[in-house]
């Protein structure tokens, strides 16, 4: 009679009744792993300006914040643009949601420009489909407010008037 080396621990390895959940366990603690890495935050450093869906951020510049809003910066983004007009619909929908107002669309074969208006805010962003190699298009978010002057360096002081020196006194 053939010995059951799960019941005699002969063998110290998982016996199959105990290796059909792990794949299920495996695969689940995977999943969630990749969700988390492939998503991005829905919106720029967790404010209310969304991010461009889809695309990859990439770099900043010249961010400012008030409280929980952006009120100036850059934004770039890479990734993937197949469908140019499909990409601009979601990133105008994900805009329309956080309260942002369309104030102009401008959409050709390669390139979607969308303005965008939120209290004292302007948004642009400029979509450009690389045509060449699509997954290596770019995007870039730009944030301006009326409120924020951009840093610009300070004119010198002009010079106080001075009285002309009196004639020396002779005595």
């Amino acid at each position: 009679m053939p010995r059951d080396p799960c019941a005699a621990g002969v063998l110290r390895l998982p016996c199959i009744g105990q290796m059909r959940a792990a794949p299920a366990a495996i695969a689940a603690v995977l999943l969630a792993v990749v969700a988390a890495c492939a998503s991005e935050p829905d919106s720029v450093l967790q404010t209310d300006l969304p991010q461009v869906p889809g695309l990859t951020p990439r770099d900043s510049s010249g961010i400012r914040q008030q409280g929980d809003r952006v009120v100036a910066g850059q934004f770039a983004y890479k990734g993937p643009v197949i469908d140019l007009r499909q990409l601009a619909d979601q990133t105008m929908s994900r805009f329309q949601l956080a309260g942002w107002e369309l104030a102009s669309t401008t959409i050709n074969t390669n390139t979607a420009v969308l303005v965008y208006r939120k209290d004292t805010r302007t948004a642009r962003v400029e979509i450009i489909r690389n045509g060449v190699q699509p997954k290596m298009s770019t995007a870039v978010l730009q944030v301006q407010s009326a409120e924020v002057k951009p840093a610009v360096p300070a004119a010198p002081a002009p010079a106080e008037p001075t009285a002309p020196a009196a004639p020396p006194v002779s005595g």
